[in-house]
């Protein structure tokens, strides 16, 4: 469990650094005190739900808690062999630009074990844009269902409650980007934009 115990870390020191104990926390994230003493400690894997949750509340991107150090100029070069993939309870999570936060989003490989899926509905700010690379994905969004198959793309409003889950035998993997916002932005242009280039 080394790498929940660094995403563990990477929570405590949130917590300190926005002043809250643990009770404090638990109350804002709707995370139980148990759940986020045993993230601390490294002694179970988050689910993605949890991790957002935590973010939400703790006022950081959810990428925080995988960062290991800060890149020493603007550009990132990450070997596939270098990043370390963080146990999360639905599969592994791997930051694909470790340590480096760009203004415009965050960028994730996700393997999604056989037979699993995301613990709970989740809505948070911004816009996720997913990639099957691998298998397939079943993905709720605003109740409205769609399946992800290899090489197929979904783009959606963040702030629409959306979960997922992996229905087959095999390991499926995403590529996910949660894309950030700014306030003034209509909540549909990025969907838009994206529409309006499609071809059918």
């Amino acid at each position: 469990m080394g790498n929940s115990n660094n995403v563990g870390r990477r929570i405590k020191e949130a917590r300190n650094s926005a002043g809250l104990t643990q009770r404090e926390l638990a109350h804002q994230s709707n995370v139980s005190v148990n759940t986020l003493s045993l993230l601390e400690r490294g002694q179970t894997s988050p689910t993605i739900a949890t991790l957002q949750k935590l973010a939400d509340s703790l006022s950081v991107e959810i990428s925080y808690f995988f960062a290991v150090s800060k890149p020493e100029d603007e550009i990132v070069f990450s070997k596939s062999n270098r990043r370390i993939p963080i146990q999360i309870s639905e599969g592994l999570i791997t930051d694909l630009s470790p340590g480096f936060i760009p203004a415009v989003g965050r960028f994730f490989e996700l393997h999604v074990f056989p037979r699993s899926k995301s613990k709970k509905e989740v809505s948070h700010s911004g816009f996720e844009f997913l990639y099957c690379l691998e298998n397939e994905l079943i993905c709720i969004v605003s109740e409205r269902v769609y399946l992800l198959e290899q090489g197929d793309a979904l783009l959606y409003n963040a702030n629409l409650p959306h979960h997922w889950q992996n229905s087959t035998d095999k390991v499926t993997k995403i590529i996910m980007v949660q894309i950030k916002t700014d306030k003034e932005d209509e909540p549909c242009d990025l969907i838009d934009q994206a529409n309006s280039s499609y071809k059918s």
